[in-house]
């Protein structure tokens, strides 16, 4: 597999712009601007003689000097424009001096977009600052560096100017020649909105809500797409507003500068660029671009929200996905794509959701209030119509979630800062998909024993296979299409739960527990074949807290994170009978000096071989991150509730005291608990008893007083919880109070965020119940 180095490459992009932008200028100085119509009449289709030159010059430097396996999609068909090589290497050092990092790229994994001469209209009536030469370098769609070279810069360096930039690199974008910092002189107040002079209805709206959307907007007019994005990158908080027909090489070299400097670019209605080889049809979702500012990127995100709110514009670009009903309320309709960035369609749902059954899906809709965009995901629900339902067999919804990683910022982060977290992503979405398709899932835990978890509708899984680094995983991609626990059908989530929803959340648990509890029937069913299937399908040992997928680094930093935390917590600590006299500043050292034992003993399966043997007989299946945002609740006439499980991305093998120990600490709300423990045993206690029955259902234990005498003693499940409780503190104190934000009350933003994280009381139940638990512990030892 051939790479060549990203430096070397964009230097000879620079060259290649620059060689572009003198024949363009050589033709400007002889007159010969004149160019005829690629699209009869349209005037921003002009076609030149310098387009096509400068392309042949442009595409032939470049693959003389890097072989013909280099893909280059240029804007003019290579017959008018059939590339030319002088024999002159292009130049591969004119960027050694830069910031820029270097990196080995594989040649089969790159595209380069060019589009010679951007602005041709422009170029043709004489608007000459607004033409530029772009090339583009994309890798796995996605831009990844790029050239704009100016032929007309008028800058006192030089004629012809070429901005660099590589996207993720911040600080990366430069010019050659060097150029001289230009001191900023425009008013920072004002929010400039560059757009074209389209008389596209939708266009025309998109810039009336962006001149709204701000408090002080100014409006210009301005021709060419790169000179767009230009601008952006001299004008303080500035916005640019680009047309549906832009092609994918006149963004791709632009998208990088623009990354490069902070700022983003998006479709119209805030979904990333796709720059794929394969894709024929350009940017057909128009283009919304700003700048690095937190005016223009708040109104960036505020202009997309209004387009996705706008549902005429929204029936009128999506529909011949969505259907032929114009939806009556804001779409997700960035979310809603498949892992190429297309729409996902009728025909792909219905062929789905039918599995054989007859139907014809009408039409779709995609809420905004039933869309997530989250840290690790994105996800949204599906409202179905159906052409002919009237026996309900069809479901009214369906629920898409959907992961690009390159496309999250989050993995973006881990995979500068926390790599080994970045792979365990990859690995988690495998699992998540393995087990809901397994036959342990479906025909099991299901069917048999009773649970109510998101049936697989269909999925499209692209992971990057674990023998690459993560570099290389971040490319992942996966998609599910899942049941749907709608709110039309009664099911609910909690923000935090009461008592009676966490007595059912626990019942819950025990059955799924019991179900898979070492030496239950499930491990005897069809010989053994569907255990094997379950090995092979999930974590060797689950749970998101488990040290091993958090990194064993955690150990070492409990001290100095509780530290850092806990003069957010230190006067209403000092107000708890249970913490009098105690010396708050080292509880988080006290933890420390026994969170390795905590981790070994909570998360057994994943120690030594010594540890696991001796925790084998409480070994069971654990869903792995049991907060309250993955439970949903149906409250039944009688007033009991059904429970409906979601997420198993952490599913694996462990101990069910972690996982009750986990649900309680994110999951429940403060009158739930107490400082004394008492309330905790009380929910303990219920969970015992649901279990016991369970273990007896199930075949892992003959009778309740054998679970109480021989499987699972009540004392055990006590011990194995309070060293869980421990462990939990280790991840929180160490790492999850670095997003503490209190909440006083409810909100949709903070549904997905754990008790310990958003309640200040939760959060001083958790210090209080480390103390007591450490102070019990030392009294063991003698400390």
């Amino acid at each position: 597999m051939r790479t060549v180095s990203l430096t070397q490459l964009l230097s000879t992009c620079v060259d290649a712009s620059h060689q572009g932008c003198k024949i363009i200028r050589a033709f400007q100085e002889k007159g010969y601007g004149e160019g005829k119509l690629k699209e009869e009449g349209d005037a921003r289709s002009v076609l030149t003689q310098a387009d096509l030159d400068a392309q042949a010059k442009i595409i032939g430097s470049l693959r003389g000097t890097w072989g013909s396996e280099l893909n280059i999609i240029g804007e003019e068909d290579e017959g008018d424009a059939a590339p030319t090589f002088d024999g002159n290497l292009l130049n591969m050092n004119l960027l050694d001096e830069t910031s820029l990092q270097d990196e080995e790229l594989s040649l089969d994994e790159i595209s380069l977009f060019v589009d010679p001469l951007d602005g041709t209209r422009e170029f043709v009536e004489g608007r000459l600052e607004n033409v530029a030469s772009l090339i583009g370098i994309a890798r796995h769609n996605k831009t990844l560096a790029g050239v704009v070279g100016l032929p007309f810069a008028q800058a006192p360096e030089a004629d012809i100017v070429i901005h660099y930039g590589a996207a993720h690199q911040k600080g990366s974008a430069g010019t050659w020649p060097v150029l001289k910092e230009k001191d900023g002189s425009i008013d920072d107040n004002v929010v400039t909105v560059f757009t074209g002079d389209s008389k596209d209805e939708i266009l025309q709206k998109a810039t009336l809500h962006a001149l709204n959307l701000a408090e002080n907007t100014r409006h210009v007019i301005v021709g060419g797409t790169a000179s767009k994005f230009q601008r952006l990158l001299s004008v303080p908080n500035s916005v640019a507003v680009l047309h549906f027909k832009s092609q994918l090489w006149d963004t791709c070299a632009s998208e990088s500068i623009i990354n490069s400097k902070g700022g983003k670019v998006t479709d119209m209605f805030g979904s990333p660029l796709v720059h794929s080889p394969q894709r024929s049809f350009g940017n057909i979702f128009a283009v919304i671009a700003s700048s690095g500012d937190k005016e223009a990127s708040e109104l960036h995100d505020k202009l997309c929200a209004q387009m996705r709110a706008d549902t005429k514009a929204v029936h009128k670009i999506f529909g011949k996905w969505m259907g032929s009903t114009e939806p009556s309320t804001p779409q997700a309709v960035d979310v809603i794509r498949n892992l190429d960035g297309i729409p996902l369609s009728t025909k792909e749902i219905e062929d789905f959701v039918l599995e054989g059954r007859k139907g014809s899906l009408k039409g779709y809709s995609a809420p905004e209030s039933g869309a997530w965009r989250g840290m690790m995901s994105n996800g949204g629900r599906l409202l179905l119509e159906w052409e002919n339902n009237d026996d309900g067999e069809l479901p009214s919804s369906v629920f898409y979630k959907r992961i690009v990683m390159a496309d999250l910022e989050h993995s973006r982060n881990k995979l500068m800062n926390a790599p080994h977290k970045l792979i365990r992503d990859v690995k988690s979405y495998q699992v998540e998909t393995s087990f809901l398709t397994s036959r342990a899932c479906q025909e099991g835990l299901i069917k048999e024993a009773g649970l109510k978890i998101n049936k697989v509708f269909g999925s499209d899984l692209r992971p990057v296979a674990s023998t690459f680094g993560p570099k290389e995983q971040l490319q992942s991609k996966f998609s599910i299409l899942l049941d749907d626990f709608n709110a039309e059908d009664g099911w609910e989530q909690r923000w935090l739960l009461d008592e009676s929803a966490a007595k059912a959340s626990i019942a819950e648990f025990a059955k799924m527990h019991a179900y898979f509890w070492d030496g239950s029937n499930f491990w005897k069913q069809q010989g053994g074949q569907l255990a094997e299937e379950l090995e092979a399908s999930v974590w060797e040992n689950g749970g998101y807290m488990q040290p091993s997928l958090q990194g064993f680094e955690q150990y070492e930093i409990v001290a100095k994170g509780f530290e850092a935390r806990l003069p957010t917590f230190e006067e209403e600590l000092k107000q708890i009978p249970e913490l009098k006299d105690a010396d708050l500043v080292n509880i988080g050292k006290r933890l420390e000096s026994l969170v390795a034992r905590a981790g070994r003993e909570s998360h057994p399966f994943k120690a030594d071989k010594a540890t696991s043997d001796e925790f084998k007989r409480y070994r069971t299946l654990i869903h792995g991150d049991p907060k309250q945002a993955n439970i949903f609740f149906r409250k039944s006439s009688q007033g009991s509730y059904q429970v409906g499980l979601i997420d198993f991305q952490w599913t694996g093998f462990g101990l069910a005291a972690t996982e009750v120990a986990h649900h309680f600490s994110a999951s429940l709300l403060p009158s739930c608990l107490s400082y004394d423990g008492v309330k905790e045993a009380e929910l303990l206690d219920y969970y015992y008893s649901s279990l016991k029955k369970d273990l007896v259902r199930f075949g892992a234990a003959s009778s309740e007083k054998d679970v109480e005498e021989r499987v699972f003693p009540r004392e055990i499940l006590q011990a194995q919880y309070e060293i869980a409780l421990l462990d939990i503190c280790r991840m929180v104190f160490a790492y999850a109070w670095r997003r503490w934000k209190a909440e006083t009350e409810p909100t949709a933003a903070s549904l997905n965020r754990n008790a310990y994280n958003k309640s200040t009381e939760s959060a001083l139940w958790l210090i209080t119940r480390c103390h007591v638990l450490l102070q019990e512990l030392e009294a063991k030892r003698g400390i």
